[in-house]
């Protein structure tokens, strides 16, 4: 099934999960001025529930983005799956190589947009493990990476915290997405130090 993006949606949502996560969080943005223009693929970690959408907050309503969600947020709840489908959020099943979320991935990307992918892969994942999907995105559409630190063990007013980095193109061989995958999860982790 596909899920139809409203950008006109996101740019209403975000300013209001912005102010309640200020309100709850009491959260705060480091590196907006990071941001590169055009395409890239944004990289957070990823512990919480709540990552997804701190990383689409610490990106602004002006910059129009994508996410890669698991398959499985998009099977039961019909009203859930439009919403976030809506919202910028497109399937992608973990399992298998998923041909048309890599084509959506890669179209999101050379269209100028912000893709966000977590290259973790899910938030039971070790801190130092990682999937390859992110490293090869960036390879293949020749975009800078963004890497992202979101605060771990998130909770109420705990002055939670976003560091966005500098943008970097991928150094190496163009093929050798593990270590690629490897360098932009301790880039992430790095910027636990600005904190």
């Amino acid at each position: 099934m596909k899920y139809k993006f409203h950008r006109w949606l996101q740019a209403i949502a975000v300013p209001f999960i912005a102010l309640a996560f200020h309100i709850y969080f009491g959260y705060r943005v480091i590196g907006r001025e990071n941001i590169p223009a055009g395409g890239c693929v944004v990289c957070p970690n990823h512990v919480q529930l709540s990552d997804p959408p701190f990383a689409a907050i610490a990106l602004g309503r002006r910059v129009p983005l994508r996410l890669m969600a698991k398959k499985e947020l998009f099977q039961g709840n019909r009203f859930f799956a439009w919403l976030i489908g809506a919202l910028g959020a497109f399937p992608v099943d973990r399992e298998g190589t998923d041909i048309s979320a890599i084509k959506t991935a890669l179209g999101v990307v050379r269209g100028g947009d912000k893709l966000i992918i977590f290259p973790q892969g899910t938030r039971g994942a070790a801190e130092g493990e990682t999937k390859k999907g992110a490293a090869m995105l960036a390879v293949k559409t020749r975009a800078p990476v963004l890497p992202m630190y979101i605060t771990e063990n998130k909770g109420f007013r705990c002055r939670a915290t976003v560091v966005i980095g500098e943008p970097f193109l991928p150094e190496g061989k163009s093929k050798d997405y593990g270590a690629i995958a490897d360098d932009i999860l301790h880039r992430i982790y790095a910027l636990k130090e600005r904190i």
